[in-house]
This record gives structure tokens, C-alpha cells and sequence, in this order.
């Protein structure tokens, strides 16, 4: 594999670091060392030797697929990286696939091995994965995985006409103006760019919905009483969920429901009050863009991305040195594409380039406070995987459970609050703080009302149109967001909210940033009293990545995996006592 260029100077771009020899993205370049590994005598003496070679090669193919991946979503109008992508997924994943299942056999037919700590769970992972595996799955992951990334064409293209022709991102950026007029007009108009999209994203999941169903259906899954797959069974057997059940999920709804709603609906209640608006319409609330509720304009921290990058390293520097000296790397590396452009993936997330030991972190930033707190976010998962990569060698215990994942990302835009002088004045400073703390709780109607809808959408065992999907979104975003008003409008636009990145390119996985908000919460909590220790422990769940469980992982951090309405209560109480107190 040609080694990434050296890691100094101020002049390394996302370019540099996106690069691969052609021959990386055909399966001869893996095949001989794969069958290598096939053909292995294995004895326990020889396993982590074995295991070694076999988490290396799964590094290289797993950074290749992260590159092509990257490069896809940076230019979405890019026809030879839709490509280049497409043709890596169907030619090396299928016999990459197969061959992984021969080798998970081959480990578990060892007699007398006896794991080493850092493999016991990974151990088990990979009986639950053998045992889960259906060769007429291969082809339908391909595809499935062609669909997906659809959507980042579909979206990628998507331009907003107001004043000219905007990304998605900056016009939402425009939804915080102290100017109602102005903030109905871009709403409308980007109403008008998601109306343009609807028919494409229809379409696609239209087309993903039976490929889902059969996916489970080949793995003998199937809903009760019917022979439709279960996807939402299918899901919790792939995602390893053995700490929790649907069920679980469907009570921390109603928790949500009938704990955080009054307290949202009372926040926006005050807020709007504040503005001297009877009622809040569609254009007055924005989950990304939150509205000052003095009526002064958004705050605007920096002008360009090379800016924030400059302002996140003094935040994190004065966080804590290890931290500053990690993102430094990612800067000076060139594994940041932050800039919002057209043509580019407007979601924000961080990849992992598994051989290189470094992640990359796409964004699409406009200068808004709220793009500040975003880059602390996916920094958090840059720091999670920096982490775990250097503590865990071999692939498979790398990063974390996703129920744990979101809580290093979550815990950094708390805990970098009293940092955040590199990017505002004192005044600002308790704006940012206000606006923080009802953003978290404004979240969890929205988190939950993904996944309720995810549970619904999964579990139905009659055949569904895009009008049975609008409805039901419609009926949760009553019950969820009571606070909008609606009336005279054609909620269309508001039926339609369905159409949101989870939901296509990572199916049931939503609901795990709600869980992870309120150990993030607790860990705030904590870092009130005991700042240094909180860090300390922070960075030490961090090193564990995937060797330890899900409870452990959280009790390492220093709080508790709980999502019940009893810990709920506390949390919110916690955060409307601080909330008052920033008034």
C-alpha cells in the first residue's frame, strides 16, 4: 500500500490523504494473501500471529473502501468516484465477504485456544457474526450498499435558490435572522429545493425497503405470523445489541414523551413570548440554527474554515494538551474537508482510515456558532478513534459500541463550554451556554421520534406506500414538536421529514445519540466539580474501543448505561436548573 505522504507542514490537503494504488481496489491485490491465511495451520501457539496478519489486510481493504467512500461524498457530481466506489464494492466485497466467514470458522475450529483479554469479546463477536452469516446475503449487502449511497448523489446535488444558488447548509444557516420576513422566505425556499428532491428519495426507498425485508428473511427472520423479514430484528442481531431490547426503546419513547416534550414545548413557549409571537411557525425553529430569543442576529465566530480550524485548536489546547496536540495532527495532516461547497455531501461525520491510523472528518461549515459545536462533536469521534487505534492493534476492538460511540463526541461540546473564549466574547459566552443547554434538550423529541418512526417502519407486516410513510412521520411530529404551528400551511413539507440521512444510510441508528446525550449530560455533571478527573476518565473509556462492554465501557468513563424514565427525570432536572440559571 503506498504510505500517506509525510505528516508536516501547513500545505497537506484532504487530496493528499485520499490517495490508493488502483490495484488497492481489485480483489487479486487481497486474494493471495487472503487464501494465505485459509490455508494457515492454526494452533493456538499461532493464533495471534495469525490474528495479526488477518486485522492488517482488513485494514488495507477497509481504508481503501474509506477513501473511495470519502472521495464519493466530497463530490457527489463526480461520475468516476460514484464509479470507482461501485466497482471496489462489487468486486472486492463479495469474496472478502465469503472469505471473512471461512476465517471467523477457522478461528472458532481451534481446539484449546484460549483468547487473550483483548479478544474475549471480539471472540464472541465473531460466533455471533458466523452464526449470522447467509451466503444469499452477499449480493443483496452490495446492493443495498449501492442504493445508500444514492442518497449522497440525490442530496449531494441539492441547491437552494434564494439570492443565488446555495448549498443546503447555508441556507439553513440563514433560518437564524432576526428577520421573520426573511426567515419565512428561506424556509420556503428551501422547502421548494426539498420538494424538487422528494421524487428521488421516494423512489429510493421504495427500492430499499424490500431489500431490507429480504435480508432478514434470508436470515430466517421474519415477522410474527407473516413471511416478511423483520429488519428490525435483522438489525439488532448484526449491531450485536445484547445489553438492551426494542422494547426498552419503545419505553424510553414514552419516557421522552411524557417527560421532555412539556419541558421542550415549554422552552419554545418562552421563547416565542420573548419575540412577542403568538404562535412559533415552521420558519421560527431550526434544529441546526437556533433563534435568539432577544431577537439579536446569529452569532457569526468565524468567516472561513481555515478559521475554525485556527479557533478549535486553541479551544482544545486549553482543554487539555494531549487533545490539542491530536487535532494538530489532523490539521497539519490534512484529514479535514470542512468547507461547504456544492456538489459535497451536506451531512458532517467522521471516517476512519484504519491503516493509517487516523480519521478524517467531513463537514460543511458556513461560519455559525452551530458549525463550531458540530466540529467539536466529530472531533470527539476523532479523538475516540486516535485513541483506540493507538491502545487497540487489531481491527476488530477498535472504536466502540454504537451506543457508547456518541458519547465521547457528545461529552466534547460540553466539556470544551468554558473554552470557548477563543471564539466569543464574555456576553456571547452565555448565549452559547443558553442555547447548549436547550439544544440538549430539544434533541431527544426530535432522537427518539427517528427511532419510533424506524420501529414502525420495520415492523409493519403489510406492504407500505410513501403516503403510509408521510402519515405516520406526520402523526409523531404532532406529538413530538406540539409546539409548531402548522395551520394554513400544506404540511407536505412537514410529511415528508422522513426523508432524513439515518433513515438511508444508517438504518436504526438514531436513537443511540439520545442515549449517549445523557451520559454526555452526566459527565458535564460531573466535570463541574472535577474537570481534570472527568478528562482523565474520558480518555481512558476512549483507549478501551471495543474490548470492553457496553456498561463497562460507560462505568470506565465515569457514569452509568441507562436510558429509563426514572434517570431521565434527574438529567432534565439537572439541565433546567442549569438553564435557569444561565437566564
Amino acid at each position: 500500500m503506498t504510505a500517506l505522504p509525510p505528516q508536516t507542514g501547513e500545505d497537506r490537503t484532504p487530496d493528499d490523504v485520499l490517495v490508493f494504488e488502483t490495484a488497492q481496489t481489485t480483489w487479486p491485490h487481497y486474494a493471495q494473501r487472503m487464501a494465505a491465511l485459509e490455508r494457515a495451520e492454526l494452533s493456538p501457539a499461532g493464533v495471534n500471529a495469525w490474528l495479526h496478519d488477518w486485522s492488517e489486510l482488513s485494514k488495507e481493504a477497509a481504508q481503501t473502501g474509506a477513501v473511495l467512500g470519502l472521495r464519493a461524498d466530497l463530490n457527489t457530481a463526480d461520475e468516476a468516484a460514484q464509479s470507482a466506489l461501485a466497482a471496489y464494492r462489487g468486486e472486492v466485497g463479495p469474496p472478502m465477504m465469503r472469505a471473512g466467514q471461512v476465517l471467523r470458522r477457522k478461528l472458532l475450529a481451534v481446539q484449546d485456544y484460549t483468547p487473550a483479554p483483548d479478544m474475549v469479546l471480539a471472540l464472541r463477536r465473531m460466533q455471533g457474526e458466523a452464526e449470522f452469516y447467509r451466503e444469499a446475503n452477499v449480493p443483496l449487502e452490495i446492493v443495498h450498499a449501492e442504493q445508500m449511497q444514492r442518497y449522497a448523489e440525490i442530496t449531494g446535488a441539492q441547491t437552494v435558490n434564494f439570492g443565488g444558488e446555495l448549498t443546503v447548509p447555508e441556507a439553513e444557516a440563514l433560518l437564524g435572522s432576526a428577520d421573520r420576513k426573511r426567515r419565512e422566505n428561506v424556509w420556503t425556499a428551501m422547502s421548494a429545493s426539498r420538494e424538487a428532491a422528494r421524487p428521488a428519495l421516494n423512489a429510493l426507498m421504495q427500492d430499499l425497503l424490500p431489500i431490507r425485508r429480504q435480508l432478514a428473511l434470508n436470515a430466517d427472520l421474519t415477522l410474527p405470523g407473516t413471511q416478511m423479514g423483520d429488519y428490525r430484528a435483522y438489525t439488532w442481531r448484526q449491531l450485536g445489541r445484547v445489553d438492551y431490547t426494542p422494547q426498552d426503546c419503545l419505553d424510553f419513547h414514552a419516557a421522552v414523551l411524557g417527560e421532555v416534550v412539556p419541558l421542550a414545548a415549554e422552552i419554545m413557549g418562552d421563547k416565542a413570548r420573548q419575540l412577542g409571537l403568538d404562535t412559533l411557525r415552521p420558519w421560527d425553529y431550526s434544529r441546526r440554527t437556533a433563534l435568539d430569543p432577544e431577537g439579536r442576529p446569529p452569532l457569526h465566530p468565524f468567516e472561513s474554515a481555515p478559521e475554525l480550524e485556527a479557533i478549535a485548536q486553541r479551544v482544545f489546547d486549553a482543554l487539555d494538551p494531549e487533545l490539542g496536540a491530536r487535532f494538530g495532527l489532523m490539521r497539519t495532516g490534512g484529514y479535514l474537508d470542512l468547507a461547504s461547497r456544492q456538489g459535497k455531501m451536506s451531512h458532517a461525520y467522521c471516517e476512519s482510515l484504519e491503516h493509517a491510523d487516523m480519521p478524517f472528518v467531513v463537514m460543511n461549515v458556513v461560519g455559525t456558532s452551530q458549525d463550531l459545536g458540530v466540529l467539536l462533536h466529530e472531533i470527539g469521534h476523532a479523538f475516540h478513534f486516535m485513541a483506540s487505534s493507538r491502545a487497540q492493534p487489531l481491527i476488530w476492538n477498535r472504536w466502540s459500541p454504537l451506543e457508547f460511540v456518541e458519547v465521547p463526541s457528545m461529552a466534547m461540546e460540553y466539556l470544551a463550554l468554558d473554552q470557548l473564549s477563543a471564539a466569543y466574547l464574555p456576553a456571547e459566552l452565555e448565549r452559547v451556554r443558553r442555547e447548549q443547554l436547550e439544544g440538549s434538550i430539544l434533541f431527544l423529541p426530535w432522537a427518539v421520534q427517528m427511532d419510533a418512526f424506524q420501529h414502525w417502519l420495520y415492523t409493519q407486516s403489510a406492504e407500505l406506500s410513501i403516503a403510509d410513510l408521510d402519515a405516520k412521520w406526520l402523526e409523531l411530529d404532532r406529538a413530538y414538536h406540539p409546539w409548531l404551528d402548522w395551520s394554513g400551511l400544506d404540511e407536505r413539507e412537514r410529511a415528508g421529514g422522513w426523508q432524513y440521512y439515518h433513515i438511508f444510510r444508517n438504518p436504526f441508528y438514531y436513537l443511540e445519540y439520545a442515549m449517549c446525550s445523557l451520559g454526555a449530560v452526566d459527565l458535564w455533571r460531573q466535570s463541574r466539580t472535577d474537570k481534570p478527573g472527568t478528562l482523565a476518565r474520558y480518555k481512558a473509556a476512549l483507549s478501551l474501543g471495543n474490548t470492553a462492554t457496553l456498561p463497562e465501557l460507560y462505568r470506565a468513563a465515569g457514569t452509568q448505561f441507562r436510558f429509563d424514565a426514572a434517570y431521565l427525570s434527574e438529567l432534565m432536572t439537572f439541565l433546567m436548573n442549569e438553564l435557569k440559571g444561565a437566564l
